[in-house]
Formats: C-alpha cells, structure tokens, sequence
C-alpha cells in the first residue's frame, strides 16, 4: 500500500489521486474501442492516432494497442483501470478473465501483491468495479477456482511470460493433462470447446503418451485428438483479456506463439520503450505530463566531475547535505518527513571503486556511520526487510552495481553518483528511474526537493550529458523534446532576468551551448559545416561534434560525410535527437521568459458579493431537471441489428449508427435473457452501472427514470426484459448520452440569459489570474513537422498539431506577426486556459502575447462550422471575456475566409494590429 508518513512519524494509507494524463489515456483507449467495435482495430486506431496498425500476431480482428508510459508513470494503476473499460466490448462485461502478463519473478509478487491486497490503491480499482465478484491470484491458483465462478466473478491472473514460454508443450506444467480441470471441460458443450481445435498444441497428441503415470497414460490414449484438461487451454476458452507489461519483450516468434496459444479477446500493452513498427502506441506519456502529476522530479542537476572519483562522491555529499536542511524545513512545516538519500553505483569487483572499496572510503575518509550505508549487490543484500520510508530508518547512502537485479525501492532517493563510464555503465537508468520518482507523488514546498540530482565521473564535457539523454530516451521512454527540460548542467541559472534585454540573444546563445558527441566517425576531407567541429577527446582521437541548431542543408552534408548505410542512420538519428534538445533548451520558457496571465471570467451574485469563478457547475445549481416527462424517457432508436451478435443504437437523429459486440452469455454472472426478470432487476442495474457518473441525482431520481424509460421500451418497443437485460451496456451508455442532452438543454436556456443575456454581473478576476506553470502535451500528439516556429513559449512542443493544414497556416501567420512577443498552442484539457460554455469548458486554439503585454486568443474555425449553434455560443463568450478586458484582451474566431470576404492573413492581422 501506498504510506503517506506525517511529519511526526506516523503511517497513514494514502488514496491514489487520479491523474489527467490517465483520464486522457482512458478516453483514448475508451474511444478506440467504441471505434474498434464498428469499425474493426486498424481503422479505429488509425482514426485515433493517424499512425499504420500492425496487426501481428492476433489478427484483424483482436484489438492490440499499448499505453507508452516513461518510468515513474504507474503502469500498473492504468492497466487495472483498463480492464472494466475493455470488459463491455471484448472479454465478458460483468466477468472478465485477464491475464496480467509481467516480466519477471520480483514483479509478478509487487504486482500480485498490490492487486490481491484489500485496501491497496491498485486493487481498488478493481474492486471499485467489481466488488466483492472479483478473485486476483497466480497461476497455482487457477484449479483451485469452482468452475461455477468463471462467468461469475471477474478473475485476474497474475504471471510471468516464461510460464507459458515453452517450444514442447507436453513438458509444461500449465500445457499438461490435469485431471483437476475435469469438472470444468466437462461444463462445456462441444460447440464451446470448437476454439480449441484451431490453437496449437491444445489437443492430446502421441507425443502426451509419454507419460509414467500408466492410469493417467491410459486416460490420455483414449483421449487421442481431443481438447486436454490443461491450465492453458482453461484459459483459451475464456477469450481473456491480455495485460501485457514491458511488452516490448514479448515481440518475438517464440512470445507470439505463446500469446496467440492464450486466445486472447483484446491486448493491452505497457511500456516505456516500445519497438517501432510491432507496438501500436495509442497514447504516449510525456515527461512533462508526469511533473505536472508531481511523479517525477525535474530537472535532473547534473554534475561533470573530470578529476578522480573521490571529487564526485564529495560533490554527492555535498548536494544531499543541502537537501538535507530543505527537508527539516519541510517536515517543519507540516508538509511531511523526507531523508534524502544517495544511490553510488560503484564499479564491478576487479574495477577502481568496487562497493566495499567505497564503503571503506566513506567511512574512513569521511567518517560515515556505518549504520548510514547500506550495500545492495548480487551477494550483498544489506536492503532486506528494511523499510526506507521509515522514521526510524539511519540509511543515508545505498551503495549498488546493477540495480536491475535487487528488486528493492528506494522512495527517498535524490542523488545519483555513479562512478562508472556512463556510455558504458550498465542499468544505469534502473538507479535513475528511482532518483527521479517523486516522494509521496506530491510536490514539495521547498524547490530544492522538487528536482533530482546526478553526479558522474566523465573526462569530456558534454559527454555525460550525451550519455543520460540516450538513457532517458531509450531505456526509460522519455521524449527527446523532453530530456531538454530534464537535464541542466550545474552552474547554469535556472531563471534569467530580462527586463528589457534581448532574450533572443539569450536563446541563441543557449542553443550554441548545447553540444553532441557523435557516435559515429566522419570521412576526412568532408565539406563539413559551421555547426560541425572536430574536438580532442582524453585519448587524442577527433570525435565530431554538433553544437547549436543543424538545419536542413547542414543535415545533408553530415550525413554525406558518414559512411555506410548503418552510419547514415546513426547520424541522422543523433542529428535529430539534438535538434530537439537545442530546439527545447533554448524556448522561453527553459529560458524563463514568463508568459502573460490570463484573467479568468467571473460573477458576483450580488452588487457587494464576493468574485466567484464562472463555470458549468455553477449554473447547473439553478437548472431543474425534469426526467419524468415524455421527450425524456423517449431515449430513441435502440434495437436489434441483423447480425445477432450485435446490438445497433443511434445516439440521436442524423448521427447514424454504432454497432457493440455483445458479450459471450457465458460470460453474463447474471442470466439476464432469463424470463422471470423483472423490468425492475433491469432498472436496479441500471442504477448500480450508473450511480457514480450520476452522482448529481439521487438513487430515487435514478431509479424513477430507469424504471420509466425500460417501461417504455417494453410498451412501445416491444422488447422483452431479457432482450434489454442483454443489450443492458448499449442501454447505459445511451441513457448517460440522453441524460447529459437533457442537461444541456436545460443549462444552455439558463447559460444564455444569465450570462450572455448579461442578467448576471460577470467580470474579470485579475487577482487570480490563469497562468501556464505546466505544459503536460502528450508526446504521441505533439507537432512533428519540419517547419521550425520561432516564438513558441514551449519552443518546439507544440501539442495537437499536424504539419500541414489551416491551423498550421494560421499559426505560422501567428509566429511571423511584427506586434507578437510568443504564443502557446492552449491544451484543449486542464491546465490549459478555458472559457465557460453551458456545456462545460472550452478551451481556445491559441494564447498570444503581444509586443505591450497583452493578449490575443484565437480560435480557428472550419467554414462548416460557422453556423453551429454551440460554436456561435463559444464565440459570443469569448467575445463578452475581451469586452470585459478594458481593451487588455483580445478574442475571435478565426477562419479561412471571414463573412466579410477577408482572408486567413487578414483576419489574423487585423487582431493582432498593433
């Protein structure tokens, strides 16, 4: 479980805060398989991230898709979330079976563990769905679930990978004949038990009669050509649900063999570094969405030490002494108990700083407790059954090899000194993962704790630097654009004053300070350009390196000048790497150029009331909703498609149809095509799928409207209990589509008096203004084009954003106009800027500051959209924000041609006019 330790000491559980870029994910996934049921998983994924579907090794029709989340991310609480989204439309609604796939023994028993345990933050996920109808366990524990639980209970099974990974299936365990499974084969008719005969190795073979047994011998010969009573093939029949962890291991024939021997329903992978082409990333986790969740601390402080090692162990000590003192402050006040510790990873034994080698030094030289060090080795394991989080604990200093294979957490770490040649050093990125991971996931009050530090052994400047990028991109799944903000060199000043300087000068500057050694060399004689030198490295050799910005016509020229196919890659690859880093590094916002505050749109009830922020929930308060009525419990069309695997909905006139699978019936724990059903077992249903989306009304409200609305179907419909009770997930979701029309409707006549209708007395709240602290894009939606904007506040993170388009074209207007200071494409979801509507909130295309300080919003519209009665909504009140500016603030609605007959440039000049 998660402990939150109180500043005096005290352990206390602590809830699992749900993040935003999990909500995101959540959306996308739920999104793409309302898409993948109509539509099939390569259009629906194509449709969701515009990027090719690999459909190796389930085929076209089982959905494969993967969460790409960094270290730190919590993988695991988005794949147990994921299982009641996935359940509906693949997998048995109520029931699920899922096999939680992971890569090793050490986190099959934290993964195990966390979901089996009552009260975990992870195993409430589950039970938040399923409730008491819900068994987690390994696979020793499958025969010993009755038969009569499967279709009953969601059942999640924990394991490794190997288990399953065998080429001759009669020698594995959960491939073997086990007469325990008697009871449950024999539950099944011989139309269920078809499945079998197509997956291989499933049936009784000659090769299964080598056997000692002479009883059991006999029972397999007469069982020739039959499905065995094996684990594996228990769980084929289940269809299950597959949640694949580090799936990047599982991409070979041997993994595929065994993955598609599972039958699976649907696949959901996590990893931090997935392998181009074999893994469909549906959503991608950016480093900065994670410090804007406070899972991770950045920046890293990284420190260069060119003389002996025993000057990078002192600059350590040093660092963790300062951090130290922060903390005291911290638990002083009141904001929690923190010890801030170093991980050393010393060399291997037969190297010049092996552990006991550095545990000499720290207590000799710099008399260290002994009790202050810990060693965590393959031999030495000094971390058993020691909890660091602890008050009591002394540990100050962890002195590891190869973290990778000790399995141990470390929730205080801060410091990372290695002692190892980081281009060489190997699972460095294991200790950094753990110095990165924030404590508590909570930012800290004193700065200096928000932020992780590294000290490392390195002749060459630069190289170090080099070294943990590639780390952090390729084996901890950072984005290149990110790793800019995630490493600073120690010295350089986070925060510049401007004042009336020229911070143009400043990022130009910046730029040249970045530098990257290339792997690779370059052929003499090469026409090489300026941003291309040749430097000494400790040995002598010229090494080539790039420095500041390699625009297109240098690109060409370097990678001519390598040689070889391999070369050219590796080039081209580095060359881009550190385009993005120099492009990252040198953006106002690295450079700490503020960007203007937006004042939010507000009310006073009364002439002498206190400012209060407008919103949706606000006017909802006022609105009245009356279910009862006849347009309300008339949800519209919901009937039965030909295909009578399917049921067929149309959300609402003119919006045409979407198709769901329909679950298994041996997957419904509740027979719900059964006769005797009440219209009141559906409506109780109904209630309990429901009650928390629908929390605003209260269960008689709930159950008075559901009750009503299947009333009607029967009576106007002619549907039977059954039918309904079987299409009852189709029915959810349209009656929560139905409601929130109904909700709209009633706010929007409200919205329009009160606000637009100006009866309510709104103004400006400059006090607490809207400001961007964060900008957590998702790195799967981020701008990828070539083009390259030169007043972006976030430099070349531009989120949402396609390469070619009206948008582009209006931003590229935007980025050359004389009177514009720097701009930021606004998140369409917290925390970026938003405006109230009677929906909800919208969220404008771009913020601009201008030349003055101040801002311009604009929203670029396509011409279809001119007419739509919410969008004209959207207008007028970002037109009734502007009004209330005093001229501060500017707004319109942009689109390729204005009603007055002006063009995109001329509409966009024409607001942004000095």
């Amino acid at each position: 479980m998660a402990i939150q330790i109180s500043p005096t000491g005290a352990s206390t559980p602590m809830r699992l805060k749900r993040k935003e870029f999990q909500e995101q994910a959540l959306q996308t996934l739920t999104r793409f398989l309302e898409a993948a049921g109509q539509l099939g998983p390569a259009h629906a994924f194509r449709a969701e991230t515009g990027l090719p579907y690999n459909e190796k090794p389930f085929g076209p029709r089982v959905p494969c898709v993967c969460f790409r989340i960094p270290t730190g991310g919590g993988k695991t609480v988005l794949g147990a979330r994921a299982i009641s989204l996935i359940a509906p439309h693949y997998g048995g609604a109520d029931a699920p079976v899922v096999v939680w796939l992971v890569p090793s023994d050490a986190i099959l028993v934290q993964t195990l563990n966390a979901l089996k345990t009552e009260g975990h933050p992870y195993r409430e996920q589950l039970s938040a769905q399923y409730g008491s109808k819900l068994i987690v366990g390994a696979l020793d524990d499958i025969a010993g679930i009755p038969a009569r639980d499967w279709g009953q209970c969601a059942i999640v099974i924990v394991t490794t990978l190997q288990s399953f990974n065998v080429e001759k299936t009669n020698i594995r365990r959960v491939y073997s004949f086990a007469e325990p499974f008697e009871t449950h084969f024999k539950s099944k008719s011989d139309h269920e038990l078809r499945v079998l005969y197509d997956i291989d190795s499933a049936l009784v073979t000659e090769d299964d009669l080598d056997e000692q047994d002479p009883v059991k011998r006999e029972l397999l010969k007469a069982r020739l050509g039959t499905p065995k009573w094996s684990l594996a093939n228990w769980l084929a029949l289940q269809s299950p649900i597959l949640i694949v962890d580090e799936a990047h291991n599982s991409k070979t024939d041997k993994s595929f063999v065994t993955l598609t021997r599972l039958n699976p329903s649907a696949v959901l992978e996590l990893t931090a570094t997935p392998i181009a082409g074999k893994i469909n990333v549906l959503y991608h986790v950016s480093a900065m969405q994670l410090q804007a969740e406070s899972m991770i601390k950045m920046p890293i402080m990284l420190v260069e030490h060119k003389e002996d090692w025993e000057k990078a162990v002192l600059g350590a000590m040093h660092t963790r002494g300062g951090l130290a003192d922060a903390a005291l402050k911290e638990q002083a006040a009141g904001r929690g108990y923190v010890r801030p510790i170093i991980l050393f990873q010393a060399t291997n034994e037969g190297g010049k700083v092996p552990p006991e080698t550095l545990r000499d030094y720290l207590q000799t030289e710099l008399k260290v407790a002994p009790e202050e060090i810990a060693v965590a080795t393959g031999t030495t394991r000094e971390l058993t059954d020691i909890d660091l989080s602890s008050p009591s604990c002394r540990i100050l200093y962890i002195i590891t090899v190869q973290a990778l294979r000790e399995g141990w957490d470390c929730p205080f770490a801060y410091v990372l000194c290695s002692l190892q040649n980081l281009s060489s050093a190997t699972a460095v990125e294991q200790l950094l993962g753990r110095v990165l991971r924030m404590p508590y996931a909570s930012s800290r009050g004193e700065a200096v704790l928000n932020r992780a530090y590294a000290h490392v052994c390195e002749a060459n400047t630069g190289y170090a630097a080099k070294a943990l990028a590639d780390r952090l991109i390729d084996n901890m799944g950072f984005d290149p654009l990110d790793v800019a903000a995630m490493l600073v060199q120690q010295g350089e000043s986070q925060q510049t004053e401007f004042g009336g300087g020229d911070w143009g000068a400043l990022a130009l500057a910046r730029e040249q300070a970045v530098i990257t050694p290339l792997a690779v060399q370059l052929l003499s004689g090469a026409d090489l350009p300026p941003c291309l030198e040749l430097r000494s490295d400790s040995s002598g050799h010229a090494v080539p390196i790039l420095r500041g910005y390699v625009d297109e016509f240098a690109v060409e020229k370097i990678v001519a000048a390598a040689s070889g196919k391999k070369a050219k890659e590796q080039v081209l690859e580095d060359i881009v790497r550190h385009n993005a880093v120099t492009l990252a590094s040198s953006s106002p916002a690295n450079l700490g150029l503020p960007f203007a505050k937006l004042p939010r749109l507000s009310f006073r009830d009364s002439p002498q009331g206190e400012l209060q922020l407008l919103e949706r929930e606000v006017i909802l308060e006022e609105v009245e909703l009356d279910l009862l009525n006849i347009a309300a419990i008339d949800i519209g069309r919901f009937e039965l498609a030909s295909d009578p695997g399917t049921y067929e909905i149309s959300m609402s006139e003119g919006e045409g149809r979407v198709v769901y699978q329909r679950a298994d019936a041996s997957q419904i724990p509740i027979n719900y095509g059964a006769t005797q059903l009440a219209p009141n077992d559906i409506a109780r249903w109904l209630d309990q799928a429901l009650y928390q989306k629908l929390a605003y009304l209260t269960q008689t409200q709930r159950l008075a409207y559901f009750t009503a609305v299947v009333h009607n179907l029967i009576a106007t419909r002619g549907y039977s209990v059954g039918q309904l009770g079987e299409a009852r997930y189709v029915l959810a979701r349209r009656l929560l589509t139905k409601i929130e029309e109904l909700r709209n409707e009633a706010c929007r006549g409200l919205f329009r008096q009160a606000v637009l209708g100006e009866a309510w007395a709104t103004e400006l709240d400059w006090q607490n203004p809207f400001e961007y602290t964060y900008y957590p894009a998702s790195a799967g939606s981020r701008y990828t084009g070539r083009f390259r904007f030169r007043k972006n506040h976030y430099g070349a993170v531009i989120a949402d954003l396609k390469s070619d388009g009206e948008e582009f074209d209006c931003l590229s207007e935007i980025d050359k106009h004389p009177n514009v200071k720097q701009w930021i494409r606004n998140l369409d979801f917290a925390p970026g800027f938003w405006l109230p509507t009677s929906r909800g909130k919208f969220y404008p295309d771009f913020i601009v500051e201008l030349m003055d300080g101040s801002v311009a919003v604009l929203e670029y519209k396509g011409q279809f959209l001119r007419s739509d009665p919410y969008e004209i909504e959207k207008r007028e009140v970002g037109l009734l924000w502007a009004k209330r500016s005093s001229k501060k603030c500017r707004f319109e609605f942009v689109f390729k041609r204005s009603d007055r007959g002006e063009t995109l440039v001329e509409q966009v000049q024409d607001l942004l006019k000095v």
